[in-house]
């Protein structure tokens, strides 16, 4: 029987993306001030291209994950601004070396094998409430990566996992 699931996460603004609000419409603010001041015949050209920066900077922080599992194979994509589309990560589950739930108080994998490409795909930044899992990607190599799965995605991956790797992370079922 195949196996597919799809789950789509928003990214929620924190503070730091607020921040970032802040500073992309001060910039432009002060980029058309400067045009007023010293580039008069050319400060419409540049109004218009700064409206143009801003919108875009700022809609670009709009993110989105797309979990879809496929018989065992993970595959994260990253969603900016329901337009544009970039795969993250696609990882087979049996190749997944650990999983957990996820706290941002402690690191919960002390090895230095770990210390490769660190991907964060949850709800916040932060990771609060999230899975974690580290595999070895041929592509990537190896990886850390923080998702905020839902039961029916965790449903999907646990067959496919390594025995002792679900063992560890789920417990008996």
């Amino acid at each position: 029987m195949d196996v597919f699931i799809e789950q789509l996460i928003k990214r929620k603004f924190g503070l730091r993306d607020y921040l970032i609000f802040a500073g992309i419409l001060a910039a432009g603010i002060c980029l058309v001030l400067l045009s007023v001041l010293f580039l008069l015949p050319f400060a419409i050209f540049v109004l218009a291209g700064a409206a143009y920066g801003v919108y875009f900077l700022i809609t670009s922080r709009s993110v989105e994950f797309e979990y879809s599992v496929t018989n065992g194979n993970l595959t994260i994509d990253k969603i900016i601004h329901k337009s544009r589309r970039k795969q993250v990560i696609s990882i087979d589950a049996h190749t997944v070396e650990k999983m957990g739930k996820y706290d941002p108080q402690k690191r919960p994998v002390k090895s230095s094998k770990f210390n490769g490409r660190r991907i964060v795909a949850s709800e916040t930044e932060n990771g609060e409430g999230a899975w974690y899992f580290c595999a070895r990607d041929p592509k990537a190599g190896n990886v850390f990566v923080i998702f905020s799965p839902d039961e029916r995605t965790l449903d999907a991956i646990r067959p496919f996992l390594p025995r002792q790797v679900a063992r560890d992370a789920f417990g008996r079922y």
